[in-house]
């Protein structure tokens, strides 16, 4: 088999399986940094009275940006999944939401991280912080949503496809 068949058959060349990588890659990379945005340190460690009250409201509006975070990323990845099944190109609405998912993707690695001391920034602003990356990551959740229903092929297409669902 030489080359150009492979890229022939797998599509090595295609953007949106490099992309389609990436997201699943980060998605991985994810879910350990939700876990702990969403269940902290353990009871014995936390040490309320340490934490400043600005820092404490932040980590109420933290959880919901990373429990939303989880479903954006499937959804892009759906969004990816769908573009190279049915060798379809982007629309302006995949990409918009896609970059707003990933923009609050990577300030939740950075915060979560505390690369750059992002998260002591993030406590110094407060809860307006995480609530702006909220709505900014529910807009993107709700671009690649609306995305998706357009390029999802119907119900019959899938089942012809994948001949196992009955």
């Amino acid at each position: 088999m030489t080359w150009d068949d492979l890229n022939e058959a797998l599509h090595i060349d295609d953007v949106r399986l490099w992309a389609l990588v990436a997201v699943g890659v980060a998605l991985v990379v994810t879910l350990q940094a939700v876990e702990r945005a969403v269940e902290g340190a353990w009871p014995h460690q936390l040490r309320p009275a340490r934490i400043a009250p600005r820092a404490r409201a932040v980590q109420g509006v933290w959880v919901p940006v990373a429990l939303l975070l989880l479903p954006g990323m499937l959804l892009g990845i759906l969004n990816l999944t769908v573009l190279l099944w049915r060798d379809v190109a982007t629309t302006d609405t995949q990409r918009l939401g896609g970059v707003l998912v990933a923009l609050v993707w990577i300030v939740f690695v950075l915060v979560s991280a505390n690369l750059f001391r992002f998260g002591r920034y993030m406590g110094d602003i407060g809860p307006v912080g995480p609530a702006a990356l909220l709505a900014v990551l529910v807009a993107g959740d709700l671009l690649l949503l609306i995305a998706l229903l357009d390029v999802l092929p119907s119900m019959a297409t899938v089942r012809d496809a994948l001949p196992f669902i009955s």
